[in-house]
């Protein structure tokens, strides 16, 4: 690593990302702990390379990772812990793995996206919610309500007022990258990070159950085109963008008039591809039940908190942005994914984990490439 200077801000990162104490990472490496805070503080700018060659083994990571200069996110645009649950609460140390976790990612996407260039199909449209039209700042669209954006959304993908299949492909088809990713039994449903330079990342826990993926997503494209910096009552806001995109009033209203029962529940579930928990809400924020009725049907659904019943799963919806990024490379690029991985800092057995991948040896010419992203869905 000759000529470059090592970053203090990716030791911390790196310690993060394995749920390690500098306690923890001293006693692994044999480097006080007192210098391995100066390191991650910024107060002393150097390890002898056979610190780093150790301190790269214990935090499972290339030594050229701890010499990459990215900007790290130490807090995310949002962290959606669980759907209407509102003081829910999350380990320190899980929130900083995941967060950790999402600048992995947006370090390996920002190598990706040096060589390729994404046109997206649809805008990202921007939004701001104030009482009068000329409140909005220079690059948002005034908005009375979180449930107008939602709606503002539809109508740029021209997709009616009826259920909403495939939600990633739309989203992805604004430019908006879609992980899915391992969150290490954090109970996190997702969370966005706002990297400069690029479009809104959005990750999704690959350990939620479809239909609260479907949500989470919603909620956290809510928050991409609604809040350019968190502000208080922004997760009202993206609840409510999330239940209006996923389930128009004019259109649902109908349904949920019929009754709701468990069977008329499930049968909804499966029209709308949204949680029973999640009709029952927007049952009651449309007014069609009282408080009494919705605590009532909470209660029926009881035993189905865990998991609600299987004869009315949904099927998953894939994410497919980050895999052609990633095709584009070994198939068109020629890369092997194990060159990959080293252009990306990541250990080669670690990137295929974390993309589901399977380690490819080809070699090509790497012109500048253009990857068009489109929702694949017919007009």
């Amino acid at each position: 690593m000759l000529g470059r200077r090592l970053n203090g801000e990716m030791v911390l990162l790196g310690r993060k990302r394995r749920r390690k104490t500098q306690t923890e990472l001293a006693e692994e490496t044999g480097i006080p702990q007192a210098a391995i805070s100066r390191i991650e503080n910024g107060t002393r700018e150097e390890l002898t390379n056979d610190e780093i060659q150790r301190v790269a083994k214990a935090l499972r990571f290339p030594p050229a990772f701890f010499y990459e200069h990215d900007l790290v996110y130490r807090k995310p645009l949002s962290l959606h812990a669980a759907a209407f649950r509102k003081k829910a609460s999350v380990a320190v140390k899980d929130t900083d793995a995941i967060v950790a976790l999402g600048n992995h990612y947006v370090i390996q996407l920002r190598r990706l996206l040096d060589s390729v260039e994404l046109q997206s199909e649809y805008e990202l449209l921007q939004f701001e919610i104030v009482s009068q039209k000329d409140g909005a700042g220079e690059h948002a669209r005034a908005i009375a309500s979180a449930s107008d954006a939602a709606a503002a959304v539809r109508a740029s993908w021209q997709v009616g007022d009826g259920p909403l299949h495939s939600l990633t492909r739309y989203v992805e088809a604004t430019g908006v990258i879609v992980i899915k990713a391992d969150f290490g039994g954090a109970d996190i449903d997702g969370f966005t990070l706002r990297p400069v330079g690029l479009r809104p990342v959005i990750f999704l826990n690959n350990a939620r159950a479809p239909d609260r993926m479907r949500f989470s997503l919603a909620h956290e494209f809510g928050h991409a085109v609604l809040h350019p910096f968190p502000h208080e009552g922004m997760e009202s806001e993206a609840n409510e963008f999330a239940t209006a995109l996923l389930m128009p009033r004019q259109s649902i209203m109908p349904d949920l008039k019929r009754g709701l029962s468990i069977p008329a529940l499930g049968r909804l579930k499966l029209k709308w591809q949204v949680s029973m928990a999640s009709i029952i809400y927007r049952a009651k924020t449309l007014g069609v039940i009282g408080g009494d009725a919705q605590v009532q049907l909470y209660m029926k659904m009881a035993p189905y908190r865990a998991r609600e019943p299987a004869e009315f799963d949904i099927s998953p919806e894939v994410t497919k942005l980050i895999g052609d990024l990633i095709r584009t490379h070994t198939d068109e690029l020629g890369y092997p994914l194990n060159e990959l991985a080293t252009a990306t800092t990541t250990l080669p057995e670690e990137f295929a984990e974390m993309h589901g991948l399977q380690l490819i040896l080809s070699r090509a010419e790497r012109p500048k490439l253009r990857l068009v992203v489109s929702s694949d869905q017919k007009k």
